[in-house]
């Protein structure tokens, strides 16, 4: 019999997508934590949702086991790439005793559940960039950013680009919102200090071939493949070439790699850990993250982890878990004796760093700048 409830326990807990860890009684633990963290496990973005799921894990697990440990319950929801599909993933939020949300990884379904929480405010972590604007007034002060935002990245961008002093500068967005909203950022920054710039759709090959600029800036995701594939022999003869954190990767296996031979690109700096480097690859069963190549996925993953430890330490520091407690004990979170959020919640990032790609299309750091 105890067999048997005990395998039925292990059904529902699995069917719920609900993730838990026990600490025993050898400590005193904090009163638990609810988070429900917003993967994508489909279309596009589908490959963030495995990492994401064992950074949480991971984070359940070390903080079971901390000095003030703390009993962590996480829900994975999936948001899908399509608006029923977000649509469904809020019903699910909807029907959870949530504490915390660990926002979705893109824009248009974190508006979606910004949109939801404002309907009853809980705290919202987000793990990567998402755009400026998101939300009600009341809104925004519930929405925490781990990741820097679009204008930030694109301020960092423009000061690297000017101090190239390049006589003209050709943006390249693919139809994203959030590129298209950085290359116009980049563009008025770039125009307003006296530079000449253009601006181009990354699927412009035509009139992409028929500009010749000293710099150019591409604002693209996958599209990046297609576009140095097409453009193959005119990117070589560009004398600047910048990258951001969306097109970022380890080009090698590619024939035309040697075209990103002196590249710069550009990520708000951050420090990962070799021992979670090496934790979340085992708890992935994936050995392949310690490659240049896996810099983004780190990243997200780390800021996964992050999200969930911050939520914790919220609930230590305000002793209950009402919203708005969690709220003002998050907003409050220091790093290093400094704030980690602005008073608007975006993240208070200090310094970006510079990467250098080589003629096999892999990048290395190059060097640290400040943002003023």
């Amino acid at each position: 019999m105890r067999k048997l409830r005990n395998t039925l326990i292990a059904l529902l807990i699995s069917a719920g997508g609900i993730y838990l860890v026990s600490v025993g009684n050898a400590k005193p633990v904090a009163p638990g934590l609810k988070v429900s963290v917003l993967v994508s496990d489909t279309g596009e973005l589908s490959f963030a949702g495995p990492i994401q799921r064992a950074a949480a894990r991971l984070a359940v697990s070390d903080l079971a086991q901390a000095r003030n440990p703390v009993r962590v319950e996480v829900s994975f929801i999936d948001v899908g790439d399509t608006q029923s599909q977000r649509q469904r993933a809020m019903a699910r939020l909807r029907a959870m005793d949530t504490d915390v949300v660990i926002a979705p990884i893109e824009s248009q379904s974190a508006e979606v559940l910004v949109e939801e929480i404002s309907k009853s405010p809980i705290p919202m972590i987000a793990p990567s960039s998402l755009e400026d604007d998101l939300g009600t007034k009341s809104a925004k002060p519930w929405l925490f950013r781990l990741a820097t935002s679009p204008s930030q990245d694109s301020y960092a961008l423009a000061e690297l680009i000017r101090k190239a002093k390049p006589k003209s500068t050709l943006v390249v967005s693919s139809l994203q919102r959030i590129s298209r909203s950085q290359q116009r950022s980049v563009s008025f920054g770039l125009a307003m200090a006296g530079f000449r710039v253009t601006n181009l759709g990354v699927k412009d090959y035509k009139a992409i071939q028929k500009t010749s600029p000293d710099a150019l800036a591409l604002f693209s995701m996958g599209e990046s493949i297609e576009f140095f594939e097409t453009l193959e022999t005119w990117a070589a003869k560009v004398p600047k070439l910048y990258l951001v954190p969306g097109n970022m990767a380890d080009y090698s296996a590619y024939p035309w790699a040697e075209v990103l031979e002196g590249a710069q690109g550009i990520s708000s700096r951050e420090e990962i850990p070799a021992v979670f480097r090496s934790d979340l690859a085992k708890a992935m069963g994936n050995r392949a993250l310690t490659g240049p190549r896996s810099k983004a996925v780190l990243g997200l993953g780390k800021r996964t982890y992050d999200g969930l430890k911050i939520a914790s330490e919220a609930l230590l520091q305000a002793k209950n878990s009402t919203p708005e407690a969690l709220r003002l004990a998050i907003s409050s979170f220091q790093r290093d004796s400094k704030p980690m959020f602005d008073r608007h919640g975006f993240f208070d990032q200090g310094e970006y760093s510079i990467f250098r790609y080589g003629a096999n299309g892999t990048f290395s750091l190059s060097s640290v700048i400040a943002q003023n």
